[in-house]
């Protein structure tokens, strides 16, 4: 959900903000070599860790590792592609700068194909789809509301945010909705948008803090959130059927690959293919049970 479904004092959750990496220049680039970029800091899709595992690929000039499902599809690729794979930990913002400028070949964060990026970059089929949900505190929120048997609907989330502060990440799918379907609602219901954060998790932070009320995100990612801290808080599940069908589509991932490579975007899209979607549940699991004991 990426767009790009996205206090240095706050550490409730302990979660880690984004390193900055530097830079690479093209001269680097092997046929031989599938340089990925991410940020090493969205759990389930991908996080950095000390621990190196058979899950894990080092981060290119850093002592860590990177984990999570992008790693596992970065590794699944690799093996199709007959190449190397080695991880660059890139801020959110610079992913798409890297990728154009030769830093990285392609771009696996968890990010949505949108008409804005396509204008600057290509993206291959997406390689998961998720559902919409919402972090919450428990305390905050009916026990019988938005669970995973009977979804929040759309006027019931309005009755529940009325009167309430919504945070995302910055330059994601889930920031634009907060606007879209919610501050801007015809039900006049009064909710406000908080200004939003570099990552994820300092939104997370926002939430169990209660700064904000709610935070939007694919269905993992909340997921991976509350295992974080599942005393305090829970995962809102909704029917996310009022989204137009555009905006349903912010809820795939797909891999960013630089404009006018239609050999590298076809042998991945033919590797795709290959990946059922059965397995990608798998691997997706697998990383949100590792992500919650990280």
């Amino acid at each position: 959900m990426k767009k790009m479904f996205l206090r240095g004092a706050i550490a409730v959750l302990g979660f880690g903000m984004v390193a900055t990496l530097g830079s690479c220049s093209s001269s680097e680039s092997s046929t031989d070599v599938l340089y990925v970029g991410m940020e090493c800091n969205y759990q389930p899709f991908n996080w950095t860790t000390s621990t190196e595992t058979e899950n894990t690929l080092p981060i290119y000039h850093d002592s860590n590792f990177a984990d999570g499902y992008d790693v596992a599809v970065s590794k699944y690729l690799g093996q199709k592609l007959n190449k190397e794979v080695v991880v660059k930990k890139i801020e959110w913002s610079s992913l798409i700068p890297s990728l154009n400028s030769d830093e990285i070949d392609i771009v696996l964060a968890g990010m949505t194909d949108t008409a804005e990026r396509r204008q600057s970059i290509d993206f291959s089929n997406p390689y998961l789809a998720s559902d919409l949900a919402f972090l919450v505190r428990t305390k905050d929120v009916p026990s019988d509301l938005g669970t995973k048997e009977n979804p929040a609907t759309y006027e019931q989330l309005l009755n529940l945010f009325d009167g309430k502060s919504l945070v995302c990440q910055s330059g994601v799918v889930g920031d634009d909705f907060i606007d879209t379907y919610f501050v801007n609602n015809s039900a006049n219901k009064e909710i406000r948008h908080s200004e939003a954060l570099p990552t994820y998790p300092l939104a997370a932070n926002d939430v169990n803090g209660g700064i904000s009320f709610a935070m939007p995100a694919e269905l993992p990612v909340i997921e991976a959130m509350v295992n974080i801290n599942p005393s305090n808080l829970r995962v809102l599940y909704c029917d996310y059927s009022f989204l137009s069908a555009d905006d349903q589509n912010g809820l795939t991932v797909s891999i960013g690959i630089k404009k006018g490579n239609d050999e590298l975007k076809n042998s991945i899209n033919a590797a795709l293919e290959e990946l059922s979607v059965e397995e990608r549940g798998r691997m997706m699991g697998s990383a949100a049970e590792r992500s919650a004991n990280n």
